[in-house]
């Protein structure tokens, strides 16, 4: 009697190997990929909120109809950080922040002036008023680059805002230091990851436009 074998369903060894070589080279191809996309992100994020707070220091000075304007500092109160003051002394009390307020008072803005304004030495830059801290003048929130993201070096260090929306780049004193250039007619700034070499260029035109590369 004769018996015919059949092939049940299923793999052989070799061919589980061969899927498992497949699905192995695949994964280190994309896993680098993977990790691209994330630096990549993290940089874009980087520009874009600093674009946020650009705009938001803008309308703060349009809304506050300021005298003397509000600074954005870039590298400030440390480096990768970046926060912004209102030069206009406190509406209560006709004053800034006192003493804190390093060397001198913030100056009524003059053009072409390349070294303006003054900021408060920490921790006398919190974001409310706080008279009992001797903290007069408004400041913002502290924003801060993603971990490892830094500014480019540059020119100017802090960015000025005037009731009227137009911007100058100014260089204030015990700022941070410079990240800003002038460009033609705009103000530039570059954020990078040293890792990757992957920056975002960030263009702010003198009426206040905000780009940020794509």
């Amino acid at each position: 009697m004769t018996s015919n074998s059949t092939r049940g369903p299923g793999f052989t060894l070799i061919e589980l190997m061969v899927v498992i070589a497949i699905i192995v080279t695949t994964a280190a191809a994309t896993i680098p990929m993977g990790l691209n996309f994330v630096q990549h992100y993290r940089v874009i994020a980087a520009g874009q909120n600093v674009a946020v707070m650009i705009q938001r220091s803008r309308g703060e000075a349009v809304k506050r109809n300021t005298h003397r304007g509000i600074l954005l500092n870039l590298n400030y109160p440390q480096a990768r950080q970046y926060q912004f003051t209102s030069l206009d002394p406190s509406p209560e009390t006709g004053n800034w922040d006192g003493e804190y307020y390093p060397n001198f008072a913030p100056r009524t803005y003059t053009e072409g002036n390349p070294v303006f304004g003054a900021v408060p030495a920490v921790p006398f830059n919190v974001n409310d008023p706080n008279i009992d801290l001797g903290v007069m003048s408004p400041h913002g929130q502290v924003g801060v680059l993603p971990r490892q993201i830094l500014f480019e070096p540059g020119q100017f260090n802090a960015l000025l805002f005037r009731t009227d929306g137009s911007v100058r780049a100014v260089n204030t004193p015990n700022g941070g230091a410079g990240a800003i250039d002038e460009v033609g007619v705009n103000y530039e700034f570059t954020v990078r990851d040293p890792r990757t070499n992957l920056t975002k260029l960030v263009t702010v035109s003198r009426n206040g436009r905000v780009r940020v590369e794509e």
